[in-house]
């Protein structure tokens, strides 16, 4: 490889790399398909749909026509696809290697890493389907019901046999892939959109993964969950059937067997999901140390900052959003709603948030290490401030809106009482007051940390600045809206006469107390920008000045101007 080679011209370039990238998967789906149809033939299953190309219409009167079909256009996928990819990528591959420019080029960065992330995704997929139908069809097989009792097709052997083939065919082709982005990566240094459409792929693939890990161990903790307690809580006022004397009604198959079903249905996902997600974080998460320059190219990566912050952001939402309907449920029970009511009870409700606000708090502190970690590495000083203040604003903005919300709710509520017209159920009243328990906790830590941590620097930081702004607007927004609402009450009542009801004054106390709130949190956050800006010292900088001096020579020049500026440190001569 030379770096002084000529590359390709960008057209002929880009016609290699798509070529092979559309042929790559023709031979894919091709290998997939034929392998799928033999293991229906030889299974005697009943044909499926046409992996990869579900727009084929087949006469599926005629099955065996239908088989060869199906395999004739699987051949031939393969057949065009084949030779296709060969020669184009074999001349991208050779310029690749003779040239640093092409070897560092954008198109072949989106080659290799389209064929990664959608080979990746087939692996992840299929391989999952296959593993799930054989764990979930060997159990059911293993009962004396039968599949169909737990909703499990009889040919499933096929159907699993099928998805493997689409696993196994993908495996080679994403090993390959995988070795050659590798050894670019090795071989030179990726920037720009080479480097950034590696880390969307990558990047992608542990969105992915994390995102099917959590919500299948969500899933499973709660049906465990869900027995458990139904075990050890019985519910008064739930009717359960009595069997007439003389009957006997026929045996099914038991609770545990369902559980069961669905957790062996399950686990396959979890165990995929976060196997996905830790082959690829760990990696790219190793990658960022070091005072080399591909880890410099890491670190400041904006789609791995924005991953880590989607990450943070939505399993913040989640603990919140959980934590609060887990609140609500405890706290409707408390203000006199029956533990047990129908179709629901307590237990029942409450665990799906309980199990959300573990998994998703697990996930929420091991991605606010990760942002801790990538502060401690980055070299410049501002920007690992920047990246601890992004954190600390985001969940102080979160946490703003909920307190905002709750406290608007519950003072509307305290009015109802007095009134004596509380039309809002115990639900909605729980739900502001878990709302405000966890909002206000999460706003004050963050603002806490903030003001700790206040200082010149702080207040001009974007993050502060676009928090507050945010607030502000926010809260204009909402005087705008309750405001005009509780104005159109005042006139209507007004001009009519005589529509000044307790329920209209009932509206017209919610709309004032939702405008006093949106006006507080405006006002709040208003003083705090003024008082950023009065603070604020003017900013110093460097400035370079052209200053002409007279003398012999240059030496004698910067001798005569650094006695001149002798003691006054905070200019230099260079």
């Amino acid at each position: 490889m030379r770096p002084d080679a000529r590359p390709l011209p960008a057209l002929q370039r880009a016609y290699f790399y798509l070529v092979a990238l559309v042929a790559i998967h023709m031979v894919v789906l091709g290998i997939a398909n034929l392998l799928r149809v033999g293991a229906e033939v030889s299974l005697k299953a009943p044909f499926g749909g046409f992996t990869g190309l579900p727009f084929p219409v087949w006469d599926y009167n005629r099955p065996n026509d239908v088989y060869r079909e199906q395999a004739s256009l699987a051949l031939a996928l393969l057949v065009v696809g084949a030779p296709a990819w060969f020669f184009h990528f074999r001349a991208a591959q050779k310029a690749a290697l003779a040239s640093v420019a092409e070897r560092t080029s954008a198109m072949r960065s989106f080659y290799l890493h389209a064929v990664l992330f959608i080979t990746a995704v087939l692996v992840f997929g299929y391989g999952l389907r296959a593993l799930t139908l054989v764990f979930q069809g060997a159990f059911a097989e293993s009962t004396p019901f039968g599949t169909s009792t737990f909703g499990i097709e009889q040919q499933w052997r096929a159907r699993a046999a099928g998805a493997g083939a689409v696993a196994i065919a993908a495996i080679p082709v994403l090993a390959y892939h995988l070795r050659l982005s590798v050894a670019d990566r090795i071989a030179v240094l990726l920037s720009g959109r080479a480097a950034q459409l590696r880390h969307l792929a990558l990047y992608g693939l542990v969105l992915v993964g994390l995102t099917w890990g959590a919500y299948n161990a969500i899933n499973v903790l709660n049906q465990i969950w869900q027995y458990t307690a139904d075990q050890l809580v019985s519910p008064s006022g739930v009717n359960e059937f009595v069997a007439p004397a003389g009957f006997t009604p026929p045996r099914g198959p038991s609770k545990e067997d369902y559980v069961g079903s669905q957790l062996i249905g399950a686990l396959p996902g979890i165990v995929a999901g976060f196997a996905l997600w830790l082959g690829t974080w760990m990696p790219l998460q190793r990658s960022i140390r070091g005072a080399t320059a591909d880890a410099f190219m890491e670190r400041r990566s904006s789609i791995r900052k924005l991953v880590v912050y989607l990450i943070v952001l939505f399993s913040a939402l989640g603990v919140l959003s959980y934590g609060t309907i887990a609140l609500t449920a405890i706290g409707r029970r408390l203000l006199g709603d029956p533990i047990v009511e129908r179709f629901s009870t307590l237990h029942r409700e409450i665990g799906t948030p309980l199990v959300g606000v573990l998994v998703l708090g697990a996930i929420w502190i091991f991605y606010r290490r990760v942002i801790a970690i990538d502060a401690t590495l980055e070299t410049e000083r501002e920007r690992a401030a920047t990246i601890r203040r992004l954190y600390t604003y985001l969940i102080a903005g979160i946490g703003m809106a909920m307190l905002g919300i709750g406290l608007a709710g519950l003072i509307g509520v305290i009015g109802s009482l007095a009134m004596n017209i509380n039309t809002h159920p115990n639900s909605e009243t729980a739900g502001d007051i878990s709302i405000v328990l966890l909002g206000a906790p999460a706003w004050a830590l963050s603002w806490w940390q903030a003001r700790r941590r206040l200082d010149d620097e702080e207040r001009r930081s974007a993050p502060r600045r676009g928090y507050l702004y945010f607030a502000i607007l926010a809260g204009v927004l909402g005087m705008l809206l309750f405001g005009s609402a509780l104005l159109y009450r005042l006139l209507n009542a007004t001009f009519a006469g005589s529509l000044f009801t307790v329920a209209t004054w009932h509206d017209i106390w919610h709309f004032l107390v939702d405008a006093l709130v949106s006006a507080g949190l405006f006002l709040f956050h208003y003083r705090v920008l003024r008082a950023d800006r009065t603070a604020q010292l003017p900013a110093v900088a460097q400035h370079p000045v052209t200053v002409l001096v007279q003398a012999s020579d240059p030496v004698a020049a910067r001798a005569r101007l650094a006695a001149v500026l002798e003691g006054q440190p905070d200019i230099a001569i260079r």
